[in-house]
C-alpha cells in the first residue's frame, strides 16, 4: 500500500453521511508506524475499530485499539512486544464558523466547520497509540525476578556499574556530604 492509500483510510467522510451510527475498521501496521514516525515503535499490528455517532452538530468517535507494537528495550535495545488494548473517544463539534484558536483548549474535543467534507484522524490515532505506550519499555523479568534482556548487554552493564563504584570521589565533594541543611 502506498503512502497516499494509507493516509486515505484515516479520513472519515462527514459530508452527505446521514445521522446515526457508522462503524469503520482500520489496520495500523508497519507502514503506518513508518509514516507516523513514532521513533520508538519499529513495527506493529494494531486493529482499530471506530464507531461514529453523527448528529446534526456533533460527531462522536469511540475508538477501540487492540494489537501489538514492537519497540526497543530501554536496557538492552532488543525488540520488545507491547500488547495494546484500550479505548479513546473524540468529540467533534460542527459549528457555522470556526474562529482562529477555537480548537486549542481540549485535545478530546475538536471544533470544525459544519461544512467540513471529511475528518482526518491520522494524528489522533498516532497520538493515542504513542500515549498508550509505557514510560519504561523493558523485557519482563523471569519467575526468579531476573531480567530476560540480552545476557551480554546485562553483563556489560554490570561491569560498568561496578567500575563506577570503584572510582574514588573528589575529596572536595566529600566535605559537602557532612553539611547539615535545616
Amino acid at each position: 500500500m502506498d503512502t497516499k492509500e494509507l493516509q486515505e483510510q484515516f479520513k472519515i467522510r462527514l459530508s452527505g453521511v446521514e445521522e446515526g451510527t457508522c462503524c469503520y475498521s482500520i489496520k495500523c501496521n508497519k507502514e503506518f508506524f513508518e509514516l507516523a514516525e513514532i521513533s520508538d515503535v519499529r513495527d506493529g499490528d494494531v486493529d482499530l475499530q471506530v464507531e461514529m455517532k453523527k448528529t446534526d452538530k456533533l460527531v462522536e468517535l469511540n475508538c477501540h485499539f487492540e494489537g501489538l507494537v514492537t519497540a526497543p528495550c530501554d536496557r538492552c535495545l532488543l525488540p520488545v512486544n507491547i500488547p495494546l488494548d484500550f479505548d479513546e473517544r473524540l468529540i467533534v463539534k460542527l459549528v457555522p464558523v470556526v474562529e482562529e484558536g477555537e480548537n486549542d483548549d481540549d485535545d478530546d474535543i475538536w471544533v470544525m466547520d459544519e461544512n467540513t467534507y471529511e475528518l482526518d484522524i491520522f494524528h489522533f490515532v498516532y497520538e493515542s497509540i504513542f500515549l498508550a505506550l509505557p514510560h519504561r519499555i523493558v523485557h519482563e523479568d523471569d519467575e526468579n525476578g531476573n531480567p530476560t534482556c540480552d545476557p551480554e548487554v546485562m553483563r556489560k552493564l554490570e561491569e560498568l556499574e561496578n567500575e563506577s563504584h570503584e572510582k574514588e570521589t573528589d575529596p572536595r565533594w566529600d566535605a559537602l556530604k557532612n553539611l547539615k541543611l535545616d
